[in-house]
């Protein structure tokens, strides 16, 4: 405990006496603006350029018409790269099964985090107005699922935009949550950099555990990706009127991956069994953004539906139901707010007959992302610098052998802007995660600083 001390107080002294960041992780916690959406989190911020004048083309002759103010679409390069520092001491342990003892696992005291993506962009606009772009976001290191979102728009300043592709769904997409001091929580940077080891899955191959289900569930996150992560689909999110957003997505088959490009074979089993056995899904979201006079106010709801089917990858019957909600208020460089989510239903697979012999579930039986997740949080901006106080807990009913996933996260962190897009961030927090029926466990503290570059 003293080393733990020791480098917790040398390697967040420097971050948070220089101050520390917020440019988002995978996704931020105080819900800046997308430019195509007019809402949303997104790890990186894209500088589109100004509309052109809405000019209707000439009357078709018999040559096809070109586009006198209109540009071919050109690639540029964009994105987000972040290295981290993290100094835990953990007690993580693990059970063969829920009838032996645990069993402490071994971790390393300090570690390197990396979390970084390079996204390829390109748009024009034509001379009726409207702005025609693609968007490829393409993973800085080497993951099975190496292309992250692709997707094409269509973008009007008075129809609002659609987008064609693999994206996050409008309810994602419109969602607000908590603000943050530099170090974000919903499905945010403890999360995606994987600070702390949750759930059996993170043990040797063969070993027949269930894992966390950190995103497609709510034990992470209160943000609409349940088994929706990038799925191909169709989205329209209108203009803002009087403050008010709107968006709705379908999406023909959900996927964990979202690379699918065969949304003909049997449900359930394309893609490598990626598919997961939910179809037809909608999801939609609400969003407003106002303010009056000093105070700024954003709130949000959004709700998914996904139908199910009987076999294959899904155990039950049962369809997709999930809710959230956000607000963030902003006064004189303070802000506070959170965000909420409820699954009363819905499932990612079926548990295997060697997972059955672990977990103590039924083979055969759903692996659910019913559960309830919120978080919240309050922050301070005061030139460069920015200071904050989160907190977040989420459950997931994972199987119906009893016992709940359950995660909770507590941070203290700051932001030093050191320059257009570099920001130093640190900070302190705490876990406390167990895995249903005690096959895993681990609780402690730690800390962490690192660099989030956006360019």
């Amino acid at each position: 405990m003293r080393k733990l001390l020791y480098a917790t107080t040398a390697l967040t002294a420097a971050a948070l006496i220089a101050g520390v960041a917020g440019e988002a992780a995978a996704q931020t916690s105080t819900a800046p603006t997308l430019p195509q959406t007019g809402a949303s989190p997104s790890p990186y911020r894209e500088q589109l350029p100004a509309q052109s004048p809405a000019v209707m083309p000439a009357t078709p002759t018999d040559k096809p018409f070109v586009s006198k103010s209109a540009e071919r679409i050109k690639l540029g390069l964009s994105g987000y790269f972040q290295q981290w520092g993290v100094v835990t001491d953990q007690s993580y342990k693990v059970r063969a099964t829920p009838a032996t003892n645990d069993q402490h696992e071994k971790t390393n005291l300090v570690d390197q985090k990396h979390n970084s993506e390079v996204c390829v962009i390109g748009q024009t606009t034509l001379d009726n107005g409207l702005t025609i772009g693609v968007n490829i976001q393409i993973e800085a290191n080497s993951e099975a699922d190496q292309i992250d979102e692709s997707y094409l728009f269509l973008q009007s300043p008075t129809m609002g935009q659609l987008i064609i592709g693999d994206e996050n769904n409008a309810g994602y997409l419109l969602h607000v949550t908590a603000p943050d001091g530099g170090v974000s929580l919903d499905s945010g940077d403890l999360c995606n950099i994987r600070a702390f080891e949750t759930g059996t899955g993170t043990q040797a191959a063969g070993y027949g555990g269930l894992g966390a289900n950190l995103f497609d569930s709510p034990t992470c996150t209160t943000n609409l990706r349940i088994n929706d992560n990038d799925s191909g689909k169709f989205t329209y999110i209108t203009p803002r009127f009087a403050g008010f957003q709107a968006g709705v997505s379908y999406i023909p088959n959900l996927e964990a991956g979202g690379d699918n490009n065969s949304a003909l074979t049997q449900i359930g089993t394309g893609d490598g069994g990626r598919n997961s056995g939910l179809s037809n899904g909608v999801a939609g979201g609400l969003n407003y953004t106002e303010t009056f006079g000093g105070l700024g106010v954003q709130a949000s709801g959004g709700a998914m539906w996904a139908e199910s089917f009987s076999g294959g990858a899904n155990g039950s019957n049962a369809n997709l139901l999930a809710y959230n909600a956000g607000a963030q208020f902003s006064y004189a460089g303070f802000s506070f707010g959170g965000g909420w989510l409820y699954v009363p239903q819905g499932q990612r697979n079926v548990v295997s007959a060697a997972q059955a012999g672990t977990t103590g579930a039924t083979a055969g039986s759903p692996i659910r992302s019913n559960g309830t997740s919120w978080t919240t949080g309050v922050a301070y901006e005061f030139g460069p610098y920015k200071v904050g106080v989160d907190y977040m807990k989420g459950e997931n009913n994972k199987t119906t052998s009893g016992g709940l996933d359950r995660l909770e996260q507590g941070v203290v962190s700051g932001t030093y802007t050191m320059g257009p897009g570099i920001r130093l961030v640190g900070g302190v927090f705490y876990y406390d995660w167990q895995e249903e029926n005690r096959l895993s466990s681990n609780n402690g503290y730690g800390a962490l600083t690192g660099l989030k570059l956006a360019f």
